[in-house]
């Protein structure tokens, strides 16, 4: 039985999922469970409440759904997107349906399915300036429209290539359907914790799309004489210089998605997606 719910929405919602939100809310209250309403993202206040949650439900699209899914993982808090997206591969909810499903949520009918995410390591000449955290993917690309970058390939301390082009993508199996998958990289099953490699337009690679097991450390040398950055989550979030170094595995934290649809959901998502061309 669920006693305390969130209801975020993205700073600026459609009319539509503030009307629907409203109405989640009074029947949230009228079935006895005690409601959290805000944005994502905000100035901190959706951090300090998430863990005291049973769970989150997100009106919004991908984006929104990321960003909060991202805070509720460090507290293991599950979260239910309502789709007020353009693609709705996280979200569970059809906006036309939502409202009727909020009695079985409150009985705890849902089921936990996990997601993985990342952690990256910026390190400069040898000492660790930050760690990120990603839910979908972390991407090394160029800063400029001319020139490309250099980016070396490791996987656990072996060289495997060097792509010369518009950089490189990291992704997990929830990622895979996202940037990845836009550059002719695989769809990988969600529950999976494998990681996605894809290059960004390489020049004269054979190599451009890569597959490693969790348990991998994936480390980017970047070598760039006009700039590069790095993107997690679609979210631009730091320059990186010369010889700088990421260093990338799969994150102590997963993501937890509360679900009512049948454990094989994903794939007719995904092909009605693909009749849909997104």
């Amino acid at each position: 039985m669920l006693k305390n719910v969130g209801v975020v929405l993205r700073p600026v919602p459609p009319p539509e999922a503030d009307s629907l939100a409203d109405a989640f809310i009074k029947e949230l209250e009228k079935e006895g469970v005690k409601v959290w309403r805000g944005i994502v993202p905000d100035n901190g206040e959706f951090a300090k409440v998430v863990a005291e949650l049973d769970l989150v439900f997100v009106f919004g699209g991908d984006g929104t759904i990321l960003h909060a899914a991202k805070t509720a993982a460090l507290h293991g808090v599950p979260i239910t997107g309502v789709d007020f997206g353009r693609f709705g591969f996280l979200a569970e909810l059809d906006p036309s349906t939502a409202l009727e499903k909020v009695p079985a949520f409150v009985r705890g009918e849902h089921w936990l399915e996990e997601r993985a995410m990342l952690k990256a390591q910026l390190v400069r000449h040898g000492v660790v300036l930050g760690e990120y955290l990603g839910l979908n993917d972390i991407v090394v690309g160029r800063s400029f429209l001319s020139g490309v970058i250099d980016v070396k390939l490791d996987i656990d301390g072996s060289a495997l290539t060097t792509y010369i082009g518009d950089g490189v993508i990291v992704s997990t199996a929830t990622g895979s359907t996202a940037y990845s998958l836009a550059t002719g990289g695989p769809v990988i099953a969600p529950t999976m914790r494998a990681m996605a490699i894809s290059a960004i337009a390489p020049h004269l690679s054979l190599l451009g799309h890569l597959i490693v097991p969790e348990s991998s450390t994936v480390t980017l040398y970047v070598g760039t004489r006009k700039g590069a950055s790095v993107t997690i989550d679609g979210q631009p979030d730091f320059s990186i210089q010369d010889k700088d170094m990421l260093n990338i595995t799969n994150a102590p934290h997963v993501a937890y998605f509360a679900r009512l649809q049948p454990k094989q959901y994903f794939f007719e998502t995904l092909a009605n997606r693909l009749r849909r061309g997104g």
